[in-house]
């Protein structure tokens, strides 16, 4: 698959307080009924299948690099900012987080389903990477009328902090983390969170598995400059949105055919959890990549292509 260029992280954007980043500029909004403006754009031939790409945490559209342009040549493809990422306002359409309540994962779904119903894409395939597992299922869940089926990668459906590396430790650590986070003052946080723009940003995210050697590093100079402009409260909260989300009631009347791809070197969904949702969804398979990690996207953009098309024969 041939890569292309990325583009610069500064494009130029229509939007006050853009936090930029884009790959694609966001050159269409949907208002939420609470205020919240959603930002996003959609590319290839008009009358093509629908493709919903759901972002991870607090992702613009980095993980797509490879991936969107192979699908906009047959599919009418929407790449979208969830509120207080890219070029979306915080929820409630204002310049600060409002709430933790307001970045649920309903919260988020909303986005999605949203700028569905402008665009009335549906029934649309909608493929999620990492936090975008999770809002794919609620999507499907709370609207599946609009779901033709389901590519769900290198993400858990349930907290990833009861997975992470095989452990529920970081179950018990979160909640003390986020409250201390939520409460530090606002300018110690962005000097925090800047921090992910070093070098040794690298060698860390290998030793973690969120990446690995061979993952594409110059795709990730965009998401590092986003995330270091993004609100800390917005993260937070978001990852508490994650945290109480809880499928597993209901995972078993997920219907659309779907496609689970986990890689085997990925610690924050390994590959145990991408055996629990292939086993618990009815018309679910599995695909292991070896040596793959959290990055799979950028780094087997061709494999999930592939899926893409199988769980749309399927459909």
């Amino acid at each position: 698959m041939q890569r292309p260029r990325e583009a610069a992280p500064t494009l130029p954007s229509r939007w006050p307080g853009d936090r930029g980043a884009h790959l694609w500029a966001k050159d269409r909004e949907v208002v939420l009924p609470d205020g919240t403006r959603v930002r996003y754009t959609v590319r290839g031939p008009a009358g093509a299948p629908w493709v919903v790409l759901a972002p991870g945490f607090l992702c613009p559209d980095t993980f797509w690099r490879d991936l969107a342009p192979e699908l906009t040549h047959d599919h009418r493809v929407i790449m979208l900012n969830h509120r207080g990422t890219g070029a979306s306002t915080e929820a409630g359409g204002g310049s600060l987080p409002p709430g933790a309540e307001a970045y649920t994962i309903p919260r988020l779904a909303e986005d999605v389903l949203a700028v569905m119903d402008a665009e009335a894409a549906a029934p649309a395939t909608l493929v999620g990477h990492s936090m975008g597992v999770q809002v794919a299922l609620e999507v499907a869940r709370a609207r599946p009328e609009l779901v033709r089926s389901l590519v769900l990668v290198a993400g858990t459906h349930t907290s990833p902090f009861r997975t992470m590396y095989g452990s529920s430790v970081a179950s018990y650590l979160f909640p003390v983390v986020s409250m201390a986070g939520a409460a530090a003052p606002r300018q110690l946080s962005r000097r925090v969170v800047r921090s992910i723009e070093l070098p040794i940003v690298r060698p860390v995210a290998i030793a973690l598995r969120a990446a690995a050697e061979h993952t594409p590093w110059a795709g990730m100079t965009t998401y590092r400059a986003h995330l270091s402009r993004v609100d800390p409260r917005t993260a937070i909260w978001t990852a508490r949105g994650m945290h109480h989300f809880d499928p597993e009631p209901w995972l078993h009347r997920v219907a659309p055919p779907t496609s689970v791809v986990v890689g085997t070197r990925d610690g924050w969904c390994p590959t145990a959890v991408g055996e629990r949702q292939a086993a618990a969804i009815p018309d679910a398979r599995l695909e292991v990549v070896p040596d793959a990690s959290h990055t799979l996207p950028l780094e087997h953009p061709e494999v999930v292509l592939r899926h893409v098309h199988h769980v749309q024969r399927r459909a």
